[in-house]
C-alpha cells in the first residue's frame, strides 16, 4: 500500500508539473523534442529520490534545479549528440506561420535573444525573469554569489531590451551592417 501512495503522489506531482518545467527547458534549448527529452530525464531522478524529495516538501524547486543542473551540464559537454532528421523530415517543407506582431512575436523574439546569452546568463534570465525567482534562491541554485545573479540578470535584461527595442535596419539604408554587441561585450 505504502508503494502505491507514493507512486500516485509521484505521478499528481508530475502531472502538474511537466508542463512547467518544459517550458522552461525550452526557453533554454529553443527544441520541444530536446525539452521532452530533458524533462524525461529530469522526473527519472526525481523519481529516484522521490521518498527522499517528498519528505523535504519542496518537490518542485528539486525537480526545477535538477532540469537546470542538466542543461548546464549537458552544454558543458565538448561533445554533444547532434540528432539527424530523417530524409523524409528533411524533403518536407517546414510549415509556414501567418506574420504577426505583437506581444506573441515579441516573445518568440525573446526566446530566441535567450539563445546568444552565454549560459551562466540564460540559466540567471530563464530563472530570475521566467520563474520569478528571488536572487537568493537562483544563487542557491547555481552555486555563486547573490551579485554576481544581480550583475549577470541586469546584463542579460540589459541585452534583452537592447536588441527587442531596437527596430530592424533597412540593408538599402546602411551598406554596412553594424556590429552586434554581445552580452559578454563581444563585437561579432
Amino acid at each position: 500500500m505504502g508503494k502505491e501512495v507514493t507512486e500516485a503522489a509521484f505521478n499528481a506531482f508530475a502531472a502538474t508539473a511537466m508542463p512547467r518545467l518544459r517550458h522552461l527547458a525550452y526557453a533554454w534549448c529553443q527544441d520541444w523534442h530536446h525539452s521532452d527529452d530533458v524533462v524525461q530525464d529530469t522526473m527519472e531522478r526525481v523519481y529516484a529520490a522521490w521518498p527522499r524529495v517528498r519528505r523535504g516538501g519542496e518537490e518542485y524547486a528539486y525537480a526545477r534545479t535538477t532540469l537546470m543542473r542538466r542543461l548546464i551540464s549537458e552544454h558543458r559537454r565538448a561533445w554533444r549528440r547532434h540528432e539527424t532528421a530523417s530524409l523524409a523530415e528533411a524533403c518536407s517543407a517546414p510549415p509556414q506561420a501567418p506574420e504577426e506582431t505583437g506581444p506573441s512575436t515579441e516573445r518568440l523574439d525573446a526566446l530566441d535573444l535567450l539563445r546568444l546569452l552565454p549560459p551562466r546568463q540564460r540559466a540567471i534570465a530563464i530563472l530570475r525573469f521566467l520563474e520569478d525567482l528571488p536572487v537568493s534562491e537562483v544563487a542557491d541554485l547555481l552555486h555563486c554569489s547573490e551579485g554576481t545573479v544581480k550583475s549577470q540578470a541586469h546584463h542579460a535584461r540589459r541585452f534583452l531590451q537592447q536588441h527587442l527595442t531596437t527596430p530592424p535596419q533597412d540593408s538599402e539604408d546602411s551598406p554596412t551592417s553594424p556590429e552586434k554587441r554581445f552580452p559578454d561585450g563581444a563585437r561579432r
